[in-house]
C-alpha cells in the first residue's frame, strides 16, 4: 500500500530529466522516512490497559503476583489500581496516580503516603508496547515490578 502511495507522489512520477535520474533514490528516501515514522508511533503508546506480572522485594527476596488496571486522566497522568498478594495469601490493593516525566514520556512515577507507620510508597516505571518494568521503595523495603499486558 505504501508503494502505491509513493508511485502517485509527484516526485516519483514523470518529472524533468534530473528528477528521473534521482527518482529511485528519492522514492527510497520517502519510503524509509515513512517506515521510521510508523515504527516510532507504535512505541509511543499509552500504558492504559490491564497488566499482569509480579513484584519482588530486593530486601527480603519475597515475591508475589501483581495486576494493574491503568486508565488515562484528563491532565495527562494515569490512574492506576494495583492488586496482588504478600506471603502467597495476604491480598493488597492500592490506587496511585502515575505521572509521566514529561508529556508523551514512557517513564512514569508515583508517590503515595501510606500512613505514619508505613511511610511513603514510591514507584518509578517505564513501559513499552507489551512490558512495564520498574522499581519501588516503601517502609524500608525496595524492589522491582515486572508486568506484561494481559
Amino acid at each position: 500500500m505504501l508503494f502505491a502511495v509513493v508511485q502517485k507522489f509527484p516526485i516519483c512520477g514523470s518529472e524533468p530529466k534530473i528528477m528521473k535520474k534521482y527518482r529511485s533514490s528519492i522514492c527510497f528516501l520517502v519510503v524509509t522516512v515513512a517506515s521510521v515514522a510508523l515504527c516510532d508511533s507504535s512505541e509511543a503508546q499509552s500504558p492504559s490497559g490491564r497488566w499482569r506480572g509480579e513484584w519482588t522485594s530486593g530486601s527480603t527476596g519475597h515475591r508475589g503476583p501483581m495486576r494493574a488496571n491503568i486508565r488515562p486522566q484528563a491532565d495527562g497522568s494515569f490512574s492506576a489500581r494495583f492488586t496482588g498478594r504478600f506471603f502467597v495469601v495476604i491480598p493488597f490493593t492500592y490506587r496511585v496516580d502515575l505521572v509521566p516525566s514529561y508529556f508523551g514520556s514512557q517513564q512514569l512515577s508515583a508517590e503515595k503516603k501510606l500512613g505514619p507507620i508505613l511511610g511513603s510508597y514510591r514507584m518509578q516505571t517505564s513501559f513499552g508496547s507489551q512490558a512495564m518494568n520498574g522499581q519501588f521503595q516503601a517502609a524500608g523495603d525496595q524492589g522491582t515490578v515486572s508486568m506484561r499486558r494481559r
